[in-house]
């Protein structure tokens, strides 16, 4: 979920070894790891959330995205198919 919005959906398995939305790759990167050395800093998605009273045109992730395009300024994304039960609400998702 991002602004109220689900982004990705799909198994467990799926969304964890393969994350195709940039949020959740995002998240996932920010966990702490146990295979990190002590004091590692942690990994943070880079801009703040939105307002959800005032939610930009377009995708609400798109101010934060590394990969965003101009489409995703102006169109929100569906949540629309992928690969088989994995769905993604991205007009860049990743490979």
């Amino acid at each position: 979920m991002y602004a109220g919005r689900a982004v990705e959906t799909g198994p467990a398995r799926a969304l964890l070894s393969g994350p195709r939305h940039p949020y959740t790759a995002g998240l996932l990167a920010a966990l702490p790891r146990l295979d990190t050395p002590p004091g590692t800093p942690l990994r943070a998605i880079p801009g703040n959330p939105p307002d959800p009273a005032q939610l930009p045109p377009g995708c609400a992730f798109q101010p934060r995205c590394p990969g965003a395009l101009a489409l995703c300024r102006t169109d929100v994304p569906e949540l629309g198919p992928s690969q088989q039960e994995h769905r993604c609400a991205c007009h860049a998702p990743l490979p």
